[in-house]
């Protein structure tokens, strides 16, 4: 099957999938697919019928069905993964999985390797989307020192940071108080909004630097993402108090273009660092 082939199973997949709140992943191994798919109950049964009556699914068979407390596949409408027998080669479990046959009735020891195998490309997954700037595990004892004194710097940034964003919305009470309700609403004009939404997005901002401090503790989260979703809040900020009247029009259209090389850039570092897709 080629890579357009494959791209238009999964691109209506993960489309559907967003809409019906579905999470899962879809393995090819080259002959066969396999499919996790989590969710609502009915929800699931619904979507599984629907597969089941395409007619381009033969031997279709539910291998596992089970309730579950937390979603392993949340992150992904469809992850994907095309199996490759050279990758499982040095995998212990997972070595000899093209050496298995599984047409005909499923037995234990099948239903174990098909889910050895998604849980496999799962943790894979996952290992890639991780990071640790400042790990504690490093060999050089100095090293490993020095990070847990920055680690316990960011955590002291962090406390500040947070009684900040405190201090920032009491600024924000304040400054609805002096604009709005200290005033008759008839004299509510478009500079005071405007003073009342840059205050809003003061606290947001705030909020964003705070988790841009945390994340140097964490694994979950790539830096640079939440770095540019700051600067794009930022920006936004700046956009919502402009007074077109004072600022250029080549203000304007450098304010527009930031906007367009932010935006692009975060959507190159969403598509590259959430593995959707390797195909």
């Amino acid at each position: 099957m080629s890579n357009e082939d494959l791209m238009g199973i999964l691109n209506p997949s993960r489309l559907n999938n967003a809409c019906l709140g579905v999470s899962g992943m879809l393995l090819y191994t080259g002959e066969a697919f396999i499919q996790v798919l989590e969710g609502e109950e009915k929800v699931v049964d619904d979507l599984v019928a629907d597969i089941k009556k395409d007619p381009r699914h033969k031997d279709f068979r539910i291998i596992e069905r089970k309730k579950i407390n937390t979603r392993e596949y949340a992150e992904w409408t469809m992850g994907f993964k095309r199996v490759d027998k050279e990758e499982l080669r040095n995998v212990p479990g997972l070595n000899k999985f093209f050496e298995t046959d599984l047409s005909g009735s499923l037995s234990t020891d099948k239903s174990d390797l098909i889910n050895k195998l998604t849980h496999h490309f799962l943790t894979e997954s996952k290992k890639k989307n991780e990071h640790d700037e400042l790990s504690l595990e490093e060999d050089d004892a100095f090293i490993r020192f020095l990070h847990t004194m920055i680690r316990f710097g960011v955590k002291v940034l962090a406390l500040l940071m947070m009684l900040t964003v405190l201090w920032c919305v009491f600024d924000v009470m304040i400054v609805i108080y002096q604009e709005i309700l200290s005033h008759p609403i008839s004299s509510l004009g478009k500079s005071e909004i405007l003073h009342v939404f840059g205050s809003f997005m003061i606290v947001l901002i705030a909020v964003e630097i705070f988790i841009n401090i945390t994340l140097y503790i964490r694994k979950d989260v790539i830096p640079v993402k939440m770095v540019v979703a700051t600067a794009l809040m930022a920006v936004a900020r700046k956009i919502i108090v402009f007074d077109f009247h004072e600022v250029s029009a080549l203000h304007v259209i450098g304010t527009a273009l930031l906007v367009l090389a932010l935006g692009g850039c975060y959507w190159l570092l969403e598509r590259e660092f959430k593995v959707h897709s390797d195909a």
